[in-house]
């Protein structure tokens, strides 16, 4: 039975804990008890699955809900109250939902190739470090609200960067938000009507399925290829469903590693003009990519394409900066939805962002983070190649590698018995519109330890 949200006042974050906590108190969720996966608390609330996250992570600091990897979350059990202990080992199960509901508590070791970040010592705590220590001493540090649109500041780095890679991008259409996540999330309420036709990479970003459908739209997939998406399926899937918009990830596609070549995102911009269709290109790892690719709005401008990009898959997740680039109008729109549902985003996070990428060693590190991908990429390859198991894309700076199992290998299976061994995959059915069933997995390559490999030897009868 879903809980009254609307009873309790403040964000939508705090009416979900305090209705938690009310539920606890009287005994509604009694100790002990497993609640409601994040999915499924979404998907019965109907609230966005990241706004659960939040929720459920205030409630595990405030030890009313207990965290137990790989099996969801319960309520904490009272001092002496004599309720059955949790179980030590929980079963570890993967379904078309397990990355979501399982995605901010993977297993405490690098084998972790279904995660989507770096490792921890990819990142630059370094920068960060100097960063914090900067900010501190300063005489007032920000704890006040920033501008709706974000730091100014930012901007204006930002705008420098985006123009040299040639997107029309200046500090007045450049919105910040708190990471690509809530990005998406304006742009679908700004966009999306329900029932409206909205196409996808296919396979593509699993969060964004999911979003677009709680928005009520109908999501159709467009097959993607090595060039990026099948520009001859598209335009059949244009004609026939005349899309809302299409999301697509040009460059180091998630989960297949693949980037647009220059023929197909001419293509795919053609038929948006001709079918007045938006694009909305989620360029995430836009930073990881070789110099001289081009983002989609930088060929196509800004009144048929809005731009997402985000700093901190480079400089590190946990400051949850993004930022959209988009005409006046839509910027004007998305500026509302933003104030409406999140006030500002983090000034503090803001500032932090500023200080890495205004440091002179930014390029540096940023030039050896892609070498290093590239190298991880290779090895991944030869390690797929030594099993047998074809590899979707060639090399590339990218986080993930698309890989195909061999016919005798249940993707979702193969999953569930990583698990037990606290191996973490992504198999390829989370990433399909329909969750059709797929022999490809999504390996972040970054995360490829041996173990993993002799796993997967092993469950190949390859040993």
């Amino acid at each position: 039975m879903p809980l009254q949200l609307d009873a309790f006042s403040g964000s939508l974050t705090e009416r979900i804990v305090m209705a938690v906590q009310d539920a606890v108190q009287q005994r509604q969720w009694r100790a002990g008890e497993q609640v409601p996966s994040i999915r499924q608390f979404a998907a019965s609330h109907g609230v966005s699955t990241f706004t659960v996250v939040e929720a459920y992570d205030r409630l595990v600091a405030d030890g009313v809900l207990i965290a137990r990897r790989g099996d969801g979350f319960y309520v904490r059990p009272r001092a002496g109250s004599g309720q059955i202990a949790i179980p030590r080992q929980p079963q570890k199960t993967a379904d078309a939902y397990w990355l979501i509901d399982n995605h901010f508590n993977p297993a405490d070791s690098d084998r972790q190739p279904g995660s989507g970040w770096l490792p921890a010592d990819w990142y630059d705590h370094g920068g960060l470090a100097r960063s914090l220590r900067a900010l501190g001493r300063e005489m007032q540090p920000p704890a006040h609200y920033g501008d709706p649109m974000g730091l100014l500041r930012l901007r204006q780095t930002l705008a420098g960067h985006l123009a040299a890679q040639g997107l029309p991008a200046t500090p007045d259409n450049i919105l910040l938000t708190q990471g690509a996540s809530q990005a998406l999330q304006l742009v679908i309420k700004m966009l999306v009507n329900s029932g409206d036709v909205v196409l996808v990479d296919d396979p593509g970003y699993c969060n964004l399925i999911t979003l677009l459908k709680m928005a009520g739209a109908r999501v159709i997939g467009a097959p993607w290829t090595v060039h990026g998406p099948d520009t001859a399926e598209l335009a059949q899937l244009m004609q026939t469903h005349r899309p809302r918009a299409f999301f697509t990830n040009p460059r180091l596609h998630n989960p297949t590693g693949a980037s647009y070549d220059q023929a197909t995102a001419h293509r795919v911009l053609q038929l948006a003009e001709q079918h007045a269709c938006w694009v909305v290109e989620d360029d995430v790892s836009a930073a990881l990519a070789e110099p001289g690719s081009n983002p989609l709005q930088a060929l196509a401008g800004t009144q048929r394409v809005i731009h997402i990009g985000s700093v901190s898959k480079t400089l590190a997740p946990s400051l949850r900066v993004g930022y959209v680039v988009a005409n006046d109008e839509v910027i004007d729109a998305l500026v509302n939805h933003k104030m409406l549902t999140g006030l500002t985003s983090s000034l503090i996070n803001e500032q932090l962002a500023l200080s890495m990428l205004s440091d002179g060693r930014y390029r540096r590190r940023l030039q050896k983070l892609r070498d290093r991908l590239l190298a991880a990429n290779l090895a991944a390859r030869h390690g797929f190649e030594s099993l047998g198991w074809p590899v979707f894309a060639e090399p590339a700076p990218s986080l993930f590698a698309w890989v195909q199992l061999p016919p005798a290998l249940d993707a979702v299976r193969c999953t569930e018995a990583a698990l037990q061994q606290d191996i973490l995959l992504a198999p390829g059915v989370l990433f399909r519109v329909q969750a059709e069933a797929t022999p490809w997995l999504r390996c972040n390559v970054a995360h490829l330890a041996p173990e993993v490999f002799a796993f997967f030897a092993a469950a190949g009868g390859q040993q």
